[in-house]
């Protein structure tokens, strides 16, 4: 199986990259991973009157022996190739999907996966980001830094969920941001292999609180317990601490509290 993505055939076909094998080749020379997932930068560079270098993010998942884990259904990285699709379509800021393939054995089973995205320029994660230019206590500017992130990131998730999407990993390494002054900050979702629809009633708040309180996990570690508090009402579009807001607080940090013990005891 491969896909590639429709503005980035052209460059493929005139790169001769139009197979599993030779996009796997092509992105997989030099050193091998230490571990079944490789994780590579890398640039393709076209000459000619238009010279272009795509700077892009290679994945792949290698499975030795050939995995019986994903028969009759995708990969992985294909599940996250598909699910960057979703986050356009929702009008969610993501890694752009650029191709995606999955090479198997005649009895289906998974070998090898690959996702390729375009590279996000300038950007560091959630966490880095935070540290490096609006860390806790800051004054001034830094605060509206940090109330900006946190009203874009509430806004994005409450779109997720009106959609009845799930990310299943929301965690600040997951989220990477930009910023160029004077312009506001901007964020970006990467890496969400484990995401999906859900419309059914049943089991569909508890996925609220997952990705809800995976996220308080992180913000535990640098935001106020008011801040927290703020992106949660900023996720309902509440202005104040209505009954439902103080209810999907407990719930979120029950669910945290029943996952995470050791992560609670320690904040």
């Amino acid at each position: 199986m491969l896909d590639i993505a429709a503005p980035y055939r052209p460059l493929f076909e005139t790169l001769d990259l139009t197979s599993f094998d030779s996009i796997a080749g092509r992105f997989t020379a030099g050193p091998p991973a230490a571990t079944g997932v490789l994780v590579r930068g890398h640039t393709l560079a076209v000459a000619g009157p238009a010279p272009l270098d795509l700077d892009l993010f290679f994945k792949q998942y290698d499975y030795r022996p050939a995995s019986w884990r994903f028969l009759g259904r995708s990969s992985k990285a294909r599940r996250e190739y598909q699910n960057y699709r979703v986050f356009l379509e929702l009008g969610i800021p993501c890694a752009q999907p650029v191709a995606c393939g999955e090479a198997r054995d005649p009895l289906g089973r998974i070998r090898r996966a690959f996702i390729i995205t375009r590279a996000i320029p300038d950007a560091s994660t959630l966490l880095e980001f935070v540290a490096r230019h609006c860390p806790l206590g800051a004054g001034g500017p830094a605060r509206n830094l940090r109330s900006a992130l946190r009203r874009q990131l509430a806004a994005m998730t409450r779109r997720l969920h009106q959609a009845g999407f799930f990310h299943n990993d929301l965690v600040w390494r997951n989220i990477l941001a930009t910023w160029t002054p004077p312009s506001p900050p901007s964020l970006w979702w990467i890496d969400c292999p484990r995401g999906a629809f859900h419309r059914w009633p049943v089991g569909r708040r508890r996925r609220v609180w997952k990705d809800l309180a995976s996220l308080d996990k992180s913000a535990s570690k640098c935001c106020t317990r008011a801040e927290r508090v703020a992106f949660l009402l900023e996720y309902l579009g509440e202005r104040r601490l209505t009954p439902s807001a103080k209810r999907l607080i407990r719930e979120v940090q029950a669910y945290r509290r029943a996952r995470w013990p050791e992560d609670w005891h320690r904040t």
